[in-house]
């Protein structure tokens, strides 16, 4: 079984959302962009409430819930096996769920089967509503017979199919949240754990009682109360008592308090590396501590496969304290075992793991949350830059696309310069946050990786998923018929920047160098291993390396590394980054609007050198 839709209406941030979920998903996306709304949308579907905070008012959209907010969360489950509602009875039945069938390919329902709706489906919604009077919210969990009728699930007239958790179990929805540095995930302390060690096997009674016995009776000399120090302490207790009390109990000291309880309570994971001693979890690096949950959890999946049960897993941010080469290997094998997985991260080299079709962009604006696919489906014979940026290029992809602005430049070769430009300008950041040294156009503005000038494929990708593409092209000719071929695009780019006429962007790396000439021809001569004679010489020699990436590196360290050409370098940077975000009310003098070609939705701009 698994999630194959998700609705949600009314939930913190998101006002309305309609997502798609392949069986491995991944959710990226900006801070605040929704994923976590998603996956604490699901775990109050199914039966996690414990993992999310108690509702409150400002888990109601807009945090001033009326008398008729209410909060809906509707998932679309599918996969049971045989596809047969008759052997379901816990799902169907007149007093559960209604079957619907389930089209894999165009991602609908219908009440009955056909040849496109082929798969065995159901409906179950999760209501909130926010009592004004009690000050809390009060929550129904059920089965949706239909959608477009479904009304006010708190009105009294309405009859509802409740949903029983043991039915919700079935699915086997699990959740690993991000905040989990917690260290006793392993251990009786833990429900989860519990539950497992039901699973696989029995309580291991004898051995909790042959400790809790050892415990409560410790051998002759081992006893705390008759060590030196400790025993005086503990005799004048007594005597104490004995003045005290006719009949009176013996004060002595023990580990536990030796019931069963206290004996499993007291059961603290430990670590052993080689021969060496034996270490708590809590003194162990957070990455350990991060992997026991997901280690319990596994364990629990691996028990519901054996006996033919789902395990569906949504965990958040994977990458958590764990090297790149492990969070390869934890990915692939939770999505090996787990009948759905659904991760949310921050991490391009976790993205870039899952398929096109599976890697979902999560945005919300105005309340309305989108998830976009990067592409589905992909091609049966992908052109050849789509193979570079759906495979090759992928973790730099998504890394682009996880930025406010994605930014298409004409080539490998400005991708290049500019991620060089900022990298060595970073590196000289000063600790006036105002002053020289400090980018603004790495962290607002991804720069989408682009080969052989194929400005207008790769704008058709990126625009699919991405709310704020904008290009960046040459002063030439080929440049303008970049940027007519783009312009005609529905919706068009938000923003057009051209370099000066005749100009790439070596020319623009030259005009760096410019802010101190002489000095910055000799030391780049030197570097670079050729003399030249002025900037014009410099630009000549820089076009002839377009794909030299030890040229791009060597030239933006020397460049960054002097006052003059950084701050030149930062003003570009800086006004280029204000330019992509906001074209509508930007103020600087380096960039000049083209009136002729601007229009409401689409605003371009020439670098105009000072």
């Amino acid at each position: 079984m698994h999630i194959v839709r998700l609705k949600i209406s009314g939930f913190r941030g998101v006002r309305s959302a309609d997502i798609v979920l392949g069986r491995h998903a991944v959710l990226v996306g900006p801070n605040n962009s929704g994923k976590t709304t998603i996956i604490e949308a699901l775990a109050l579907l199914f039966g996690r409430d414990r993992l999310v905070r108690r509702l409150t008012e400002h888990d109601f959209h807009g945090s001033s819930p009326s008398e008729t907010a209410r909060i809906l969360c509707i998932a679309t489950v599918t996969g049971f096996a045989p596809n047969d509602p008759h052997h379901h009875a816990s799902w169907f039945s007149p007093e559960r769920g209604v079957e619907k069938w389930f089209d894999p390919n165009a991602k609908t329902l219908r009440a009955a089967p056909d040849v496109q709706h082929t798969e065995l489906a159901v409906q179950i919604c999760f209501a909130a509503r926010f009592d004004l009077d009690e000050l809390e919210a009060e929550t129904l969990r059920f089965f949706v017979d239909d959608e477009a009728t479904l009304g006010d699930p708190f009105a009294e007239d309405t009859h509802l199919r409740t949903i029983h958790t043991k039915v919700l179990q079935e699915l086997g929805f699990f959740l690993v949240p991000a905040s989990r540095t917690w260290d006793r995930w392993i251990s009786f302390s833990s429900e989860l754990f519990r539950r497992v060690v039901a699973t696989r096997g029995d309580m291991p009674a004898q051995a909790v009682r042959a400790e809790r016995a050892r415990l409560w009776t410790p051998p002759e000399g081992t006893r705390l109360e008759d060590q030196p120090g400790l025993s005086e302490i503990v005799g004048a207790a007594n005597d104490e008592l004995r003045a005290l009390m006719a009949s009176t109990p013996k004060l002595q000291l023990r580990l536990t308090s030796t019931d069963s309880d206290s004996v499993l309570e007291s059961v603290v994971p430990h670590f052993v590396q080689g021969t060496g001693p034996t270490l708590p979890s809590q003194r162990q690096g957070t990455g350990l501590v991060s992997l026991q949950s997901l280690l319990l959890l596994m364990q629990f999946g691996k028990a519901r496969a054996e006996t033919g049960q789902s395990f569906v897993l949504a965990v958040e941010e994977p990458e958590l304290h764990i090297q790149p080469s492990q969070q390869k290997r934890l990915v692939n094998r939770l999505n090996a075992l787990c009948n759905q997985t659904i991760v949310t991260t921050h991490s391009p080299i976790v993205a870039a793991m899952f398929p096109a079709p599976d890697t979902l962009f999560i945005e919300t604006r105005e309340g309305v949350l989108n998830a976009k696919p990067l592409m589905d489906p992909v091609p049966a014979q992908p052109t050849n830059h789509q193979q570079h940026l759906l495979f090759a290029w992928r973790q730099k992809l998504v890394g682009a696309l996880m930025h406010e602005c994605a930014l298409i430049p004409e080539g490998v070769s400005d991708v290049a310069w500019l991620e060089a430009l900022q990298t060595a300008l970073e590196l000289h950041q000063s600790w006036d946050a105002a002053g020289d040294g400090a980018p603004l156009l790495s962290t607002f503005v991804g720069v989408v990786p682009t080969i052989d000038a194929k400005i207008a494929d790769t704008f058709a990708l990126v625009s699919a998923v991405h709310s704020r593409p904008c290009i960046l092209v040459d002063g030439d000719n080929d440049g303008r018929s970049y940027f007519d071929a783009v312009k005609a695009s529905n919706p068009p780019p938000r923003c057009v920047v051209f370099w000066p006429q005749g100009w790439a962007m070596e020319h623009v790396v030259s005009w760096i160098a410019g802010a101190d000439g002489g000095a910055m021809l000799a030391v780049l001569g030197t570097v670079l291993g050729t003399s030249f004679a002025d900037t014009q010489a410099l630009a000549a020699y820089l076009l002839t390396r377009k794909s030299y990436a030890p040229t791009h590196e060597s030239a933006a360290v020397v460049l960054m590394a002097n006052t003059a050409c950084r701050a030149r370098a930062s003003q570009l940077l800086d006004a280029l980054c204000a330019v992509l975000r906001d074209p509508t009310n930007v103020n600087t003098p380096l960039f000049t609007r083209i009136a002729a070609d601007s229009t409401a939705d689409m605003h371009v701009f020439r670098f105009a050198p000072r």
